[in-house]
């Protein structure tokens, strides 16, 4: 295949749309699948509970729902999404947009910590004097 044709082919896997093109050398029919699967009412309402629970928020569901699914793991990530619970410590102004929440895959640095109840330890301990 020369270049033209892989140029196209690889537009055509990365856009998802099934298509029909003639090869021009030998005229050959070749048919692209869709390569992306779109998710289901189930991931959406997934990520529909999750994008409510987040404070910041600025889109609508379809175009922060398309953002999300260009990453390779989304699908794997989406229950984990839906279970967090993300409690910010800052004033409202300071809450990341979910866009960018997003593209810089904030929920891999976000830990479940429990808080401690002494965090300087038993002989910081003031009280039992």
């Amino acid at each position: 295949m020369n270049k033209k044709i892989r140029r196209l082919l690889w537009h055509l896997q990365r856009t998802g749309l099934p298509m029909k093109t003639n090869c021009p050398c030998c005229g050959q029919e070749i048919v692209t699948q869709a390569t992306k699967n779109s998710p289901n009412a189930i991931e959406t309402t997934m990520f529909e509970t999750f994008r409510l629970k987040y404070k910041g928020k600025k889109r609508g569901l379809d175009t922060e729902l398309k953002n999300f699914i260009k990453h390779k793991d989304w699908r794997q990530v989406l229950p984990k999404l839906d279970r967090m619970d993300i409690k910010w410590g800052c004033e409202t102004k300071y809450i990341p947009h979910l866009a960018t929440f997003i593209n810089q895959r904030r929920w891999e640095m976000i830990e479940d910590v429990k808080p401690t109840v002494n965090p300087y330890g038993e002989q910081h301990d003031w009280r039992t004097e």
